[in-house]
Order: structure tokens, then sequence, then C-alpha cells
């Protein structure tokens, strides 16, 4: 009786929660094995679990975040660092303009002698004109070059303004890198930019730039069309006669033609190659009656999108590939973890 007492206290408490349970092995006796708390190792490794996705979530959140903000700001950047380009250039014709106003008569008149000087001498000489976009030849040691037309003191000799084609920039001494990455710059030993008879003045600008539009619609101007060269407060115009496209060392048609009084302006052809130039050639003329209406500035606002030049459409639209490349490829991966996650974890 005691047996079976003990037996029946031992089955009772095999049904307990906290007991060891019973096994009987090959049917002669039961051997009692600890209950290992299952319940709690699995809650635990789920737990872990459950922090490592946030954790991935949390990661991929960011790295998304970071491609967005990557791929706005290289979509953005064509218009932001023209716009800005824009700004320093109004800002240093806005110096030339206000320094030039403030100047007495008699100084204005005294630079004035000064350049056609100058002129004078350089028609008298002998010196070449060189290809502006070698590098090697845009910087000579001329210190008398550098004083003519520099009032403000900066290297600005005036302003080139192209109603056409949407033109006002700066007209810088030389034509180094730096120059030509904010405006254009007077090929050296060419005549400056004060006009007169037997002068020929060249200025190059580049075609292309990333950062800022300086000749990239250069090649829209046309036989009879016109612009400006705004020097020491005067507006001289001057009317396109030609145009063509040469080999940088074939320069012939830019020396001075006794009796005239020439612009041409420069830039690289064709576009992304750079093989060759292109001119446009100019003579002085009677400003026309429209500049003489309006008297206004034409490039002292950002364009609309429908005038923006076709490498800086392209640079946008590269970077609306690159970016939804960037988000499709995200997407994909936390979906590619998500399935290989759900996949370990059933297992």
């Amino acid at each position: 009786m005691a047996y079976a007492k003990h037996m029946k206290h031992g089955s009772e408490a095999g049904e307990s929660s906290d007991s060891p349970a019973s096994v009987t092995v090959s049917g002669r006796r039961k051997v009692s094995v600890p209950q290992v708390s299952g319940i709690q190792m699995s809650g635990t490794q789920l737990n872990v679990e459950n922090i490592k996705k946030k954790k991935r979530s949390q990661i991929w959140l960011i790295l998304s975040i970071i491609a967005l903000v990557a791929g706005l700001a290289l979509i953005s950047y064509p218009f932001v660092s023209d716009w800005l380009n824009q700004q320093a250039q109004n800002e240093v014709s806005a110096t030339q303009e206000k320094t030039v106003t403030a100047m007495k008569k008699e100084d204005l008149s005294s630079e004035k002698e000064k350049a056609i000087a100058f002129n004078k001498h350089l028609r008298d000489g002998s010196s070449k004109v060189i290809d502006p976009f070698d590098s090697k030849d845009t910087m000579p040691g001329n210190e008398e070059y550098k004083e003519v037309l520099n009032v403000a003191g900066d290297g600005t000799m005036g302003e080139l303004i192209i109603p056409k084609i949407s033109v006002d920039l700066p007209i810088y001494h030389f034509t180094t890198d730096k120059v030509l990455q904010h405006g254009v710059g007077h090929v050296v030993n060419t005549s400056v930019p004060i006009g007169g008879e037997s002068t020929h003045c060249v200025l190059a600008g580049h075609t292309g730039l990333p950062t800022a539009r300086i000749f990239d619609k250069l090649n829209e101007l046309s036989v009879n069309d016109w612009f400006i060269v705004r020097v020491l407060g005067e507006d001289h115009a001057y009317r396109v006669t030609s145009t063509e496209v040469v080999l940088p060392e074939e320069v012939n048609s830019l020396s001075i033609e006794p009796g005239k009084d020439q612009v041409t302006l420069v830039t690289c052809t064709p576009y992304g190659v750079n093989t060759h130039r292109l001119l446009v050639h100019a003579e002085r003329c009677e400003v026309p009656a429209e500049w003489e209406s309006s008297k206004k500035l034409v490039n002292r606002s950002v364009e609309p999108l429908a005038d923006l030049p076709r490498h800086m459409v392209f640079y946008s639209i590269a970077g609306i590939l690159v970016t939804i490349s960037i988000i499709l490829g995200i997407v994909f991966a936390v979906k590619f973890h998500k399935k290989r996650s759900n996949r370990s974890h059933k297992r």
C-alpha cells in the first residue's frame, strides 16, 4: 500500500509543470528527465533576432537616406553651380560698373588713352597670336599689359553682352584655366577691347563646362547678329560678319586688318571633342536701337530649364537615373535579406 501510495504521489507530482517528466525506458523502469526551459530559450533567441532585424532596418534606412541625398545633390549640382557662378559674375560686373561710375572724367580719358597707346604699340610690333586654350602660352610676364583696362584692380577689363544667347560675362586679362572657369578671357597679343581703327580684339570662352555657361551657345550666332563690349562705361557694338571652324594653330584670320575695328569670339568645337576652334568674326557697327532702348543686362537672373545647355540636361538626367538605380538596389536588397531571414527563422 505504501508503495502504491508512493507511486501515486509520484504520478501526481509528474503531472505538475514544475516536476521532472517520467519516461519509461524499454518497458522496465521510469527515468526522470528534467524539463529544460525550451520555451524560455526560444524566446531569448527570438528577442535577439528581433534586435538584429531592427538594427538591419535602421542601417538600410540610413543608407537609403544617404543615397537619396547623394542623388539629389548630383541632380541639382549643374543648376546650383551655374547659379552660384552667375551670382559671382554679376558681382564682378557690378564692381566694375561701380568703379567706373565713381571715376573722374579725366581719369577715364587717361585709361582710354593708355589702352589706345597699347594697341598702337601692339600693331607696330610683330607679336604672334597664340591658341587661347594652350595653357603654356596664356600668361606672359608683361606688366604693362596687366595694368591696361584694370581700373578695378581685379583683372577685369570690361563686359561681353550677347543678348541673342543670353550672355553677360566679365572680360578678364589672359586665358588661364582659372579665368576661363568664370568668364571670358582676352587673348594675349591681340588688341585690348577699347575699339578704334586697325584693331582686332580676340575673346575666348569655354563650351560645355559642368559648372557654368560661358560660350555654350556661341554656335547659334550667325551673320548680322550683334553683341556689345562694355568698357570704361562705353558700349561698343559689333555685328557678326562671318563664322568659321579652324584648327588650333590656324590663326591667320585673327590678325589685324588696316582700318577695321574687329572682335572675334573663340571657343572649342566639336562639343566634347575640342579638336578645332569655332571663330565668330564681327566688325564695329552703330549701337542697335533695341539695345539703346533697353540698356539692360541679359544674364542677371537664372535662365529657364528649357534654355539649359544640353550637357547640363545630360548631367541632370544621369543624376536622376543614378538615384533611381540606387533606390531600386536598396529595395531589392532589403527584400532579399527579409526572405533570407524568414527562411533562417523557420529552420
